[in-house]
């Protein structure tokens, strides 16, 4: 069953343009490293005041979560210096309707 990791964070001031640079990065290497990412997105509010940063991941089932986890040198650690919260929802994919082309 696939699984969503819904990841809402707030940047420290200053912070955000490094967060966001790190994050693409980070999402360019799972989708072409890791088997089982089947999306990876980083999004912000269109409201300009707002300077959360969200990150969007789609996962083919635990075990591809578990083993991207356990690669060699996963870490968040390089997040915590740029945050003040970090919010992380992990929920299973009930309903994802693909559009008819």
């Amino acid at each position: 069953m696939a699984l969503g990791i819904y990841i809402e964070f707030t940047p420290r001031p200053g912070c955000r343009e490094t967060l966001l640079a790190r994050l693409r990065e980070e999402a360019e290497s799972c989708i072409r490293e890791d088997d089982g990412c089947l999306r990876m997105e980083v999004a912000v509010p269109e409201k300009e005041s707002d300077s959360r940063v969200l990150l969007i991941e789609l996962w083919r089932n635990r075990a591809a979560l578990n083993a991207h986890a356990a690669k060699s040198g996963h870490s968040h650690a390089w997040q915590e210096p740029l945050i003040e919260d970090k919010r992380v929802s992990v929920c299973t994919i009930v309903a994802s309707p693909q559009p008819q082309n």
